[in-house]
């Protein structure tokens, strides 16, 4: 319990240059996007984005193989506000295509980081509806329908005008083991928020997206939705 206070009570952030922090993606037809720090020491003390600029690291050296074609690019790193960190590593020569095989390479100093992930072929969306909440005149639920007993799915949403990316929606992950035919697709995550509002607001545009992973991808945003 002492170590406990002591950590929640630390007002600097220490830097930890013995690990790397990587968050990264590919989706069909997108490119890559790729974050790489240091971690963050969580505390009660209210942090910026200019104390979060030390755990930021622009010259990492980030690549990604394309397995099924052997095209491999170097990404570069380019500031995007839309991102915490605002700092990203990307590229314009390629595209996420369904069915193929990326991995993912980061060196930074002495240190390496490898992952591979597999975009299985899209699965078509049935319907998407719209209800009023029993709770509220002025909130909604927006429930959708799919066929995929065999795959695992992952939703994100993006509200216009209130969201710069899509977010992951919090307890929408499926799989073949607890899908029930209909998934309630919350409102993302959004860190900046804390209030954690998972219907939607009359006047809303909520855009979706629905994503079938492999299934250690899911396992990922399954842990993060019991935390």
């Amino acid at each position: 319990m002492m170590l406990f206070t002591v950590a929640c009570t630390t007002e600097h952030l220490p830097r930890d240059p013995e690990r790397l922090v990587v968050e990264g993606w590919i989706d069909s037809g997108g490119e890559p996007v790729v974050m790489v720090t240091s971690p963050v020491t969580a505390t009660e003390v209210p942090q910026g984005v200019d104390d979060l600029a030390q755990h930021m690291y622009n010259k990492a050296y980030v690549t990604v193989l394309d397995e099924n074609t052997g095209q491999e690019v170097t990404l570069t790193a380019r500031k995007d506000s839309r991102y915490l960190p605002p700092l990203i590593y990307t590229t314009d020569e390629m595209k996420g295509v369904p069915g193929h095989r990326y991995t993912l390479k980061v060196m930074y100093g002495n240190r390496v980081a490898k992952a591979s992930a597999l975009i299985p072929e899209p699965v078509p969306l049935e319907d998407v509806i719209v209800s009023k909440s029993v709770q509220s005149d002025t909130m909604y639920v927006v429930t959708a329908y799919f066929d995929d007993p065999s795959g695992y799915h992952r939703f994100f949403t993006m509200v216009e005008g209130k969201n710069t990316m899509y977010l992951p929606s919090v307890l929408s992950g499926q799989s073949a083991t607890n899908r029930a035919g209909a998934v309630s697709v919350m409102r993302g995550w959004d860190i900046y928020d804390t209030r954690r509002m998972p219907l939607y607001r009359l006047g809303e545009t909520v855009r979706i997206k629905f994503c079938a992973v492999e299934e250690i991808i899911w396992q990922y945003w399954d842990c993060f939705d019991a935390v």
